[in-house]
C-alpha cells in the first residue's frame, strides 16, 4: 500500500496502564477501514523470565482474525535470547482489519500456554503501530465493475 495512505501511532511506556494505553490522539481520517499492523515492539522485564516466547494480544473488534479460542487477536509475536528483552525478531506479517476509531489501546500479554503475563512499573512496553487505510473509492469501483458480471 502507498505511503501517503497511513498513519503511525507510536505507544510510549511513560503513558502506560499497565497495559492500556488511554486518551490517543485523534486521528486525521477517524472511522475509517484500515489494517493495523504492529512494526515494533519491545518488552522488557526487570528481572529474568522462564518463558522462551510472548505473544501479544489487542483487544479490538476485527473482521479478518479467527482463532480456536475465539479470543483477541495475535497481534505480533514476540521472541528472546536474554529472557529479560522480548521483541519482534521477524517482520511482523500480521494485519489486522478493523477501523482506526481507537480511543484506547488495550492488550494482553500471554506465554504459549496461553497464561496471561503481568507487567509492572518495572518492566517497560513500547509499541509502535502503522494504520494503512483502504482505497474506498478503488474497492468501491472495482465492487462497481464487478457486479454487472455476476448478472
Amino acid at each position: 500500500m502507498p505511503y501517503h495512505n497511513c498513519s503511525y501511532l507510536f505507544l510510549h511506556e511513560s503513558q502506560r496502564d499497565v497495559t492500556t494505553w488511554r486518551n490517543l490522539p485523534t486521528l486525521p481520517n477517524s472511522r475509517r477501514e484500515c489494517y493495523i499492523t504492529i512494526t515494533d515492539c519491545k518488552l522488557v522485564f526487570d528481572s529474568t523470565q522462564t518463558h522462551e516466547s510472548v505473544n501479544l494480544k489487542m483487544v479490538i473488534p476485527t473482521l479478518n482474525y479467527t482463532s480456536s479460542s475465539n479470543d483477541s487477536p495475535v497481534v505480533a509475536m514476540l521472541n528472546t535470547a536474554d529472557k529479560k528483552l522480548f521483541d519482534m525478531q521477524h517482520d511482523n506479517k500480521i494485519h489486522i482489519l478493523t477501523n482506526d476509531s481507537l480511543k484506547k489501546c488495550e492488550f494482553i500479554l500471554e506465554d504459549n500456554d496461553g497464561n496471561v503475563l503481568t507487567i509492572d512499573a518495572d518492566d517497560s512496553l513500547e509499541i509502535m503501530i502503522k494504520i494503512e487505510y483502504l482505497d474506498q473509492e478503488k474497492f468501491t469501483e472495482n465492487y462497481l465493475n464487478e457486479v454487472p458480471k455476476l448478472l
